[in-house]
């Protein structure tokens, strides 16, 4: 009798065990045709996702507002240039520029590199401040050096290959030797831009202050940010296309 009960609760089991099964593989198969189904329904990677940012010297843009420009395309391009300070009043803006924003005060911050700048925080901190601007519909956040030179549809392209729905942190090593050896091998120059999707963006201005602090004695911004990203766990994906 004893024996037949036990059957008996272990028939049971099974087919309440088999019912759940069947019901979450349906649940999951629903939820994968969703998310495929928004996926083809989701607009392809285009010039207007992208937000660039530019680090900037009031004293020397007029000079190398030259680099950017040539990618620029007003009311198509997205993207700021952040400068140390506002420009004078009697300064005119180069009209085929980037618009500007003077960056946040960055003296709290620790800075104890001797033969660095403390500029390398305040250029760290400019994927925190676009981010913070909450512009709509961004996907990627690209930075670059105020001398570095943009080919935008080359750009898209290589960027609409990865989900922007995924963390990427998608830049290139530099090709001196001596500075991946100083440096890391698995970080993107700043020179080479860096391009960083949205979910990355969102969870790197989340420790990212804390985190300029912890590396204070770090030299240039590109590896702070080199820094912070291995803290979050999230490695660099090469693209060679990104070569300063």
């Amino acid at each position: 009798m004893i024996k037949g009960l036990l059957i008996a609760i272990c028939l049971v089991y099974t087919i309440s065990l088999i019912s759940f099964t069947s019901h979450f593989s349906k649940s999951y198969e629903h939820t994968n045709k969703l998310e495929n189904i928004n996926k083809d329904l989701e607009e392809e990677t285009n010039i207007s996702h992208i937000l660039f940012g530019i680090p900037g010297s009031t004293k020397m843009w007029n000079n190398r507002s030259r680099y950017s420009s040539l990618g620029w395309r007003p009311n198509i391009t997205r993207g700021l240039v952040w400068l140390d300070k506002k420009p004078h009043k009697d300064v005119t803006w180069p009209e085929n520029s980037l618009p500007y924003r003077v960056s946040l005060d960055t003296s709290k911050f620790k800075n104890t590199c001797w033969f660095g700048d403390r500029s390398v925080v305040r250029i760290a901190r400019i994927v925190k401040e676009s981010f913070e601007l909450g512009l709509s519909n961004v996907r990627w956040f690209v930075m670059g050096d105020d001398d570095t030179v943009f080919f935008t549809e080359n750009l898209v392209t290589v960027l609409s290959k990865y989900d922007h729905n995924q963390m990427y942190y998608i830049g290139r090593n530099s090709e001196s030797v001596e500075a991946n050896v100083m440096c890391s091998y698995n970080m993107a120059y700043g020179g080479g831009s860096t391009a960083i999707s949205y979910p990355l963006a969102m969870e790197l201005v989340k420790i990212l202050d804390d985190c300029i602090n912890r590396y204070h004695y770090v030299f240039d911004y590109d590896l702070m940010i080199s820094n912070c990203m291995a803290e979050i766990g999230v490695p660099l994906t090469k693209e060679l296309g990104f070569h300063q």
